[in-house]
């Protein structure tokens, strides 16, 4: 390659993927590229000779009709090998495009082609680092390159020869030594894709000094500090805006934003709780309100470093959204800057140290290279080092593992990279910071951290997560067989003389050789203490009972077993616990010895570090549990508070036997945690049962709250004119139903109520499930014209919303994750269908323990907790479907239980008051249809509709004398959004009843 290559960018529709098995071309696209310029295009459709799946005809918009006078191939074959000759192939996929046509040459007699090529598909995911989807029709869109039909072979090979132009100038603006080592690493690419960096990166020039490079990692310089509050005196708003006159003003700034009655009296009643009150309280927001501006806004005025506000959400991915959609807001609004950081797990920042020795591994490949290659281009911009930010699907993949930071940064004799390490500069900075953002999980673990020392203020988002994720975190896991393969594997590190391990690595070395027979010496007594606990345990315990041939075993105990087993092995946990200790001293030695004098060691020796530092720090992972054995937690023998078990990966491997305490009740933890914190408020979209807040604040930890403690704001929307309600009203009796049966049942109401031009959204209470239909949605004609997506099975979660998020024409399956927390609005999500009530199942061993501690204390656990926890999560459900004013969706419930079943009518009550039709499957269709696109009279009205809610949201509503004696967050004002809660305890049924109407359209 060379200055005036040519590249020729092609693009194959076809009738299918193989030639030899019939199928055949039916449009070429050609765009030809010389010194980053398109000069020429060429289009040309193609006769096949044959059939045209009606799937092809669909993704293509290409019917037979179109193909009648077209050429056959062999017709056009020769011209096209001749404009092909002396060419560099380029195409978006290129091991298809580029075999398919070889075959079809061949097939007609001519000869193959062996240009060079190059894949497009690869060098975007490398250079575009961020992006959610590497398909062609979203990198254009994120790109804004023309992509006017997509599946088109004339559009897309024109769009695809534009990302080559865009990519290549990326490529060059990046660092040199950056662009160096990735024409290095490209060997292993598709193909002469590798070449084509070489030949880009010719002129790479060197490092400039915006960037900092240590082992051949370029980074970013670090971000300035933030200015300090002292140091932004006299700019933007100096005080909190208590007049509602200064508070439109504020909002102003913002041109999207409106004033908003309820989230105004939401901020007042922060403000004032936080500066005078500071008692807990609890604060239900309905969707639409602005609650993360209703308590962030008050709290910037109240935060200081010294007099912090903690806020932690339910997800890493809410938290991502505060911080780099909210807080900027936030700022823009007040006017001056927001001292706020993030705070999460270090396994979400990459190690840079342990990603600098994956350079040196030669035998890195396939996904893991191309994720290698994005984080050299990706660590050029980045400034938290937050690998979410990369959306990759190989989060689970050992090299992705093999990167992550483990929480211990080192020294900086020992850590190269320890002054801009990503996760210690992000513990830094809370010292400076007023906002510290986390998550649930985060602050559970580490409260006792000094980051949340000095009882500063607490806000517990989507606080109807709390308590769950709260149990999760002081879950005690003893996982005795990662113990047991850390320990195994310091022996394999170590090794004999014949081996290039430590032993013959330091073999001539007599210091370190002893600290390695020490280190030795400790492994064998640790791994020897380690086999005795789980040789006891299984003898005990599974030895004489009846195991199946494979499979996962679980093995609840019972008080007197636990403890048992703690008073055995207590004293053997302390043991090997001090042993741990000491191998990671010695590991901790080697590893330093080998940073500060890396010259002095071959090539090689390189892996067996790394190897030594990836099994150290899972051996400090594993070590961390013993504590809970030898500082003697009370949960460990509590049953009111943890379910005990023993868990055997497979039935005749000891060493995969684990102990475990899964926590249920976290209540007196939960409170331990509040009492460090002033004024805590919990707040979301969802936190009350038909108006009543009891159930959350007894998870909580608390008897009761004052009603002047409880706030309920209601949506600012009109769910009356947004959204429509159906149950099938000839739904089967799920429990009458097999697996096969059930799974027929949903495929079928599915397809009949998805095949259209809706983006819907499903939710199963069931990964199982979701596994089952989607295999018969696969067979059945709705996936020739939708992209069905399923959790679990086309990819995790987190990949298929953001894969759902991008995509016009969409079925997603999900399951719990997707009851909450994600946000489609407008045509993104028009019709959300529940399967099946969401309620526990209640054989799983924790809420079986559950249900018998609320039984012995004389309630029943389906009314006190089964009905309540899936009354809330029906609310969360119903709320996927209407997130911004303009949206209309349809809910759909396939489960007669919620009209056939007393509960089942209480929960239908705690949705908002629509229409609410009856109506058998096969009338639904064009019910939905008819509700999703309106007539140009319903529009108008709509709209009229619309504007009347946009005008009415910021007027303050007439007050009567009754309304003004009334305490603050108490009253009930007509239009304000805001209502009476109820007394903690009060009987239920304080919501406005929703009559089911039978057989209507309207």
């Amino acid at each position: 390659m060379d200055a005036d290559t040519i590249y020729a960018v092609i693009d194959l529709e076809t009738t299918g993927t193989d030639v030899k098995a019939g199928d055949r071309i039916i449009q070429i696209g050609c765009a030809l590229i010389q010194h980053h310029k398109v000069i020429q295009t060429y289009s040309q459709l193609v006769n096949p000779d044959s059939r045209i799946p009606v799937a092809i005809q669909r993704l293509t918009g290409i019917h037979p009709q179109d193909l009648v006078s077209a050429p056959y191939f062999d017709e056009i074959a020769p011209a096209l090998e001749q404009m092909l000759a002396d060419t560099v192939i380029v195409a978006h996929n290129v091991n298809f495009d580029y075999p398919f046509l070889n075959a079809e040459f061949e097939r007609v007699g001519l000869r193959t082609l062996d240009n060079d090529a190059l894949d497009t598909v690869q060098l975007a995911q490398i250079l575009l680092p961020n992006s959610v989807s590497y398909r062609l029709s979203d990198l254009t869109h994120l790109l804004n390159i023309k992509h006017s039909n997509p599946h088109q072979a004339d559009s897309d090979a024109v769009s695809t020869a534009k990302l080559l132009i865009e990519l290549s100038r990326r490529f060059r603006q990046l660092p040199g030594p950056t662009q160096q080592e990735l024409a290095r690493l490209g060997k292993g690419l598709l193909r002469e894709t590798g070449k084509y960096l070489q030949y880009l990166a010719r002129d790479a020039q060197p490092l400039s000094g915006h960037y900092l490079q240590k082992r051949g990692v370029v980074i970013a310089n670090p971000a300035p500090e933030r200015q300090s509050r002292a140091a932004r005196a006299g700019r933007g708003l100096q005080e909190y805006p208590l007049k509602e006159a200064a508070k439109r003003k504020m909002i102003k700034r913002a041109d999207h934003l409106r004033f908003r009655y309820a989230q105004a009296r939401m901020m007042d009643r922060l403000f004032s709780n936080a500066t005078d009150e500071q008692v807990p309280l609890v604060i239900e927001a309905g969707t639409g309100l602005g609650k993360s501006l209703g308590y962030l806004i008050p709290y910037s005025f109240v935060a200081t470093p010294d007099n912090k506000v903690v806020v932690a959400t339910s997800t890493t991915v809410l938290q991502s959204q505060l911080m780099n959609e909210t807080i900027p807001l936030v700022e823009l609004l007040v006017g001056h800057p927001v001292d706020a950081v993030t705070l999460k797990s270090p396994r979400h920042y990459i190690d840079l140290n342990r990603f600098a020795t994956t350079l040196h591994d030669d035998e890195i490949k396939g996904i893991s290279l191309i994720l290698q290659m994005q984080i050299l281009v990706w660590l050029t911009t980045t400034k938290t080092g937050d690998l979410d930010e990369l959306h990759t699907a190989s989060t689970q993949s050992a090299f992705f593992i093999r990167i992550q930071h483990t929480g211990n940064f080192g020294t900086e004799y020992s850590n190269p990279f320890y002054k801009v390490d990503f996760y210690r500069n992000a513990l830094r900075r809370v010292d400076a910071a007023a906002i510290v953002v986390t998550n649930h999980a985060y602050l559970a673990a580490h409260y006792t951290d000094d980051a949340f020392s000095g009882q500063p203020f607490l806000v517990v988002d989507e606080a109807q997560h709390f308590a769950e994720n709260a149990a999760n975190a002081f879950t005690v896991r003893l996982n005795l067989k990662k113990l047991h393969y850390s320990l195994n594997q310091f022996e394999r590190i170590i090794g004999g003389p014949d081996a290039r391990g430590l032993a013959a690595i330091y073999a001539d070395n007599q210091i370190m050789s002893y600290q390695l027979r020490s280190l030795q010496l400790a492994t064998d007594k640790a791994l020897g203490l380690v086999d005795g606990i789980q040789t006891r345990l299984f003898h005990h315990y599974f030895a004489h009972q009846q195991r199946p041939h494979n499979g996962f075993m679980e093995l609840n105990l019972s008080h007197e077993d636990i403890q048992a087993i703690i008073d055995r092995f207590t004293p053997v946990a302390k043991d090997v616990t001090g042993l741990g200790n000491q191998i990671l001293t010695i590991a901790e030695t080697l590893l330093t010895d080998y940073t500060q004098n890396e010259n002095h060691f071959l090539t090689g020796d390189i892996k067996t570090f790394q190897h030594l530092e990836d099994v150290a720090a899972g051996l400090a992972e594993q070590l961390r549990p013993m504590a809970a054995l030898t500082e003697h937690q009370p949960l460990l023998t509590d049953q009111q508070v943890a379910v005990p078990s023993l868990t055997l990966r497979h039935p005749d491997d000891l060493t995969s036997l684990n102990v475990n305490w899964r926590v249920f009740d976290a209540r007196d933890h939960i409170q331990s945690l509040l009492q460090r914190f002033t004024a805590p408020v919990f707040t979301g979209g969802t936190l009350t049962v038909r108006k009543d807040a009891q159930f959350l604040t007894g998870q909580l930890g608390y008897s009761s709250l004052p009603e002047s403690q409880v706030m309920t704001l209601r949506s600012p929307f009109k769910y009356k004119q947004q959204a429509r309600i159906m149950i099938a009203a000839d739904a089967p009796h799920i429990n009458e139903l097999n697996a096969k049966q059930y799974a027929d049942y949903l495929t079928n109401a599915i397809e009949q109520l998805a095949d259209n031009e809706h983006q819907t959204l499903v939710l199963f209470n069931s990964l199982t499930v979701i596994g089952n239909v989607f295999a018969r949605l696969n067979r059945r004609p709705i996936a020739d014209r939708k992209e069905i997506l399923a959790q679990g099975v086309t990819g995790s979660a987190a990949r298929i919303a953001r894969r759902f998020a991008v995509s016009r024409n969409s079925v997603l399956l999900g399951a719990a994750s997707f009851f909450e927390g994600v946000d489609y609005p407008d045509k993104q999500l028009e019709t959300v269908i529940l399967t099946r009530l969401p309620f526990d199942m209640p054989n799983d061993p924790v809420i079986k323990a559950r249900y018998d501690n609320i039984k012995a204390s004389g309630a029943d656990p389906f009314v006190q907790d089964a009905v309540p926890r899936a009354t809330l999560r029906l609310r969360q459900s119903f709320g996927r479907l209407i997130r911004r004013e303009s949206d209309r969706g349809v809910f759909i419930v396939l489960d007669d239980r919620l009209t056939r079943t007393n509960y089942g009518r209480g929960m239908q009550k705690s949705l908002p008051s629509v229409t609410t039709d009856l109506l058998p499957l096969s009338a639904m269709p064009d019910a939905l249809e008819r509700w999703l696109t309106p007539d140009e009279a319903e529009q108008a009205a709509a709209k009229r509709l619309l504007d009347e809610h946009k005008a009415s949201t910021g007027r303050r509503p007439r007050r009567s004398a009754k309304d003004k004696a009334k305490t603050n967050g108490t009253a009930t004002r007509k239009g304000t959004g805001e209502s009476t809660p109820k007394k903690s305890g009060a009987p239920a049924g304080a919501s406005r009843n929703q009559p089911v109407k039978s057989n209507t359209v309207g």
